[in-house]
C-alpha cells in the first residue's frame, strides 16, 4: 500500500507477482495531517477485510502514523534515517507523532545503530529493536571491468568523483559542490559526476556556471541499477556530504563496486567508513575541509586502490543483501 506517490519516477523495476498493490486512495499527492483521521478508518477497514499477519510501516511519521491510529497489531514500524534523525525533532508536533507510533509499535526496525540508539532514546525497549542495514545485491555491484564508462569518455588522467545523493538540503549537496570547486583551485586535475536531480536544481546548475566548472562537473541524470554500477567502478572516489542519513544504501553501493568513500562524519557513516581505511571522512558542512580532503586523496592516487580492496571487503561482511535480509525474515517470524 502505497501512501503518496513521489512526482519523481526513479525506480522502473516492476513490482514482483508475488507482491499485490492495493489502490486505496484516489488522490496521489501527499495527504494533509487532518486527512490521517479518514485515512485510519480506510486501513482500519483494509486491515479487517485482508487479515494481515504482519503490518510494516515507514517512515516513522508520515506513513507509520496511519496504523498508529488504526491501532492495528502487529505492528513494525520501520525507520528511514531522517525521520528519527531530523523529523523526530522538527518540533513538539513532529515529536509527539513519533512518540504516539514508537508507542503503538511492537517493534521496530532501525538501519543504523545510530537509528536504534535515537530509538532507545525514546523509551523503546532494545530487545525489540532489529538492526537491518538493507543491503546491495554484490554481484550486480562488484569491481569488474572498472573504468569501461570512464575509458569512454576519455577522463584517465584526472582524479574522477561520483556523486549520487540527492540534490536536496539534507545531503549537504552545497558543501559538495564548493568542496570540489575550492579543490579545483589546488589541483585541477580532478572531475566529479554529479547523478540523480532534486529540488536544488537550479543552485546546483548555476553554482558549476558561475565558477567556470562547465567541463569539469557532468550531469549524468538518473540511473538504472545496472548502469548505476558502471559509474561506480569509473570513479575514483564517491562523495557523501550528507547532514542526515541512516545506512546509505548509495554508499554500500559504491563500496561494493570498489569506490572508496569521502563522506561526511555524520555518526552513521562512520558505522561503515573509517578514516584512511574504507575511505576519509571530513567534517559536516565543512567545506574548507572536504577541499583539502580531495586535494590530498588527488595527490597521492597511489593509495586509493587499498582503499577500494577494504572498501569492498566490508562491503561484502556487511552489505550483502541476501544476508542482511535474513533478519527481516527472522523479525517477522517473531513478531508474526
Amino acid at each position: 500500500m502505497r501512501l503518496w506517490r513521489d512526482p519523481r519516477i526513479i525506480e522502473e523495476r516492476p513490482i514482483p507477482t508475488s507482491v499485490g498493490e492495493i489502490n486505496w486512495r484516489k488522490n496521489d499527492g501527499q495527504p494533509g495531517w487532518l486527512n490521517y483521521w479518514d485515512l485510519k478508518k480506510k486501513f482500519r477497514d483494509i486491515v479487517d477485510h485482508y487479515r494481515p499477519d504482519i503490518i510494516h510501516a515507514g517512515p516513522i511519521q508520515r506513513v507509520g502514523l496511519v496504523p498508529a491510529l488504526a491501532n492495528v497489531h502487529p505492528l513494525l514500524s520501520m525507520s528511514w534515517g531522517f525521520d528519527m534523525l531530523q523529523d523526530a525533532s522538527r518540533n513538539a508536533f513532529w515529536g509527539w507523532v513519533t512518540s504516539f507510533v514508537l508507542k503503538k509499535s511492537d517493534w521496530l526496525l532501525a538501519d543504523c545503530h545510530t537509528v536504534k540508539k535515537k530509538f532507545i532514546s525514546y523509551g523503546f525497549p532494545e530487545n525489540r529493536i532489529t538492526v537491518f542495514p538493507w543491503g546491495v545485491d554484490l554481484d550486480m555491484f562488484n569491481p569488474h571491468q572498472s573504468g569501461f564508462i570512464r575509458r569512454q569518455v576519455g577522463y584517465e588522467g584526472d582524479l574522477l568523483i561520483i556523486h549520487t545523493r540527492s540534490w536536496e538540503p539534507r545531503y549537504g549537496v552545497d558543501i559538495a559542490l564548493k568542496g570540489f570547486s575550492l579543490a579545483y583551485q589546488q589541483c585541477n586535475n580532478m572531475r566529479m559526476f554529479m547523478l540523480g536531480g532534486g529540488s536544488q536544481e537550479k543552485f546546483v546548475k548555476d553554482f558549476v556556471t558561475e565558477k567556470g566548472l562547465e567541463d569539469r562537473v557532468l550531469f549524468c541524470g538518473y540511473k538504472k541499477n545496472q548502469s548505476l554500477a558502471d559509474y561506480y567502478r569509473a570513479g575514483d572516489v564517491y562523495l557523501s556530504a550528507s547532514h542526515i542519513d541512516g545506512s546509505s544504501v548509495a554508499l554500500m553501493e559504491a563500496m561494493a563496486c570498489g569506490c572508496p568513500p569521502l563522506v561526511s562524519d555524520i555518526p552513521s557513516n562512520l558505522e561503515w567508513v573509517e578514516d584512511g581505511r574504507q575511505g576519509w571522512v571530513f567534517q559536516d558542512g565543512n567545506a574548507e575541509g572536504l577541499a583539502l580532503k580531495i586535494v590530498q586523496i588527488a595527490k597521492n592516487r597511489e593509495k586509493i586502490a587499498a582503499q577500494a580492496k577494504q572498501a569492498r571487503m566490508k562491503a561484502v561482511r556487511d552489505a550483502d543483501w541476501k544476508k542482511n535480509f535474513q533478519r527481516l525474515l527472522e523479525t517477522y517470524e517473531t513478531i508474526r
